[in-house]
């Protein structure tokens, strides 16, 4: 669907997670809890039974053998810790079609179903990210991270318009499911309060500022 390299290899690939497989060497402890020395298989995803999209990446994208070498060498276990140069390239794990999430202290995975339509829609809007320029993904990465700073502040809006005092007037936005900015919901809860003051005809009196009182009271004829 998106080519194929210069081996006849994809360049797009999907694996099931414990199919795939890369060689690396290190340390580690055998079943019976001595320690080995040497190179073994690894998971290329992270082992669970889910679906990933793999991407193919050329030997150039990993520098000189002498580099490669140079950088994975371990001197504690005396191997190469990424195996040997991938001369034919190697693939990398693009996308998991899984979420991990904690809930109630819990690790939960859910496992995302092969559907032609994830693999239509994120292959193509990854492609088009790695063809942003850096400024528009800065653009883009500034973009979304402003969406999320204003969803933030409207919940807290919200919460605190619900925990006002009742005498306040305040009115659940948030149940009912109406968007509005803050300043409506503020205008909104000092029209009710004006509309309850003023009920049944009665003229508001206001204390603050410039102020008259009423006349003063006359008693025997002459002012008090």
């Amino acid at each position: 669907m998106f080519g194929t390299n210069e081996f006849g290899d994809p360049i797009f690939k999907v694996a099931w997670g414990q199919s795939e497989f890369h060689r690396m060497g290190n340390l580690w402890r055998d079943k019976h809890g001595n320690e080995r020395r040497g190179y073994r298989n690894r998971y290329l995803c992270d082992g669970g039974p889910s679906w990933n999209i793999l991407r193919w990446k050329p030997a150039s994208q990993y520098g000189t053998p002498e580099l490669w070498y140079h950088q994975t060498w371990d001197p504690i276990s005396r191997r190469f810790s990424l195996g040997e140069y991938p001369w034919k390239g190697r693939y990398e794990v693009l996308y998991s079609l899984s979420k991990k999430e904690l809930v109630a202290g819990k690790l939960v995975v859910t496992d995302f179903p092969l559907t032609h339509i994830l693999i239509d829609r994120i292959i193509p809007l990854l492609l088009a990210v790695q063809r942003m320029t850096p400024l528009e993904r800065e653009a883009a990465r500034q973009f979304a991270k402003e969406q999320q700073e204003k969803a933030e502040n409207e919940e807290t809006a919200d919460r605190m318009m619900n925990a006002l005092p009742a005498w306040y007037g305040p009115v659940s936005f948030s149940r009912q499911g109406i968007k509005t900015s803050l300043l409506d919901r503020k205008m909104h809860a000092i029209q009710e309060m004006w509309n309850r003051l003023s009920k049944g005809g009665r003229t508001l009196k206001f204390q603050k500022g410039f102020f008259q009182g009423p006349a003063p009271l006359r008693l025997s004829g002459r002012p008090t």
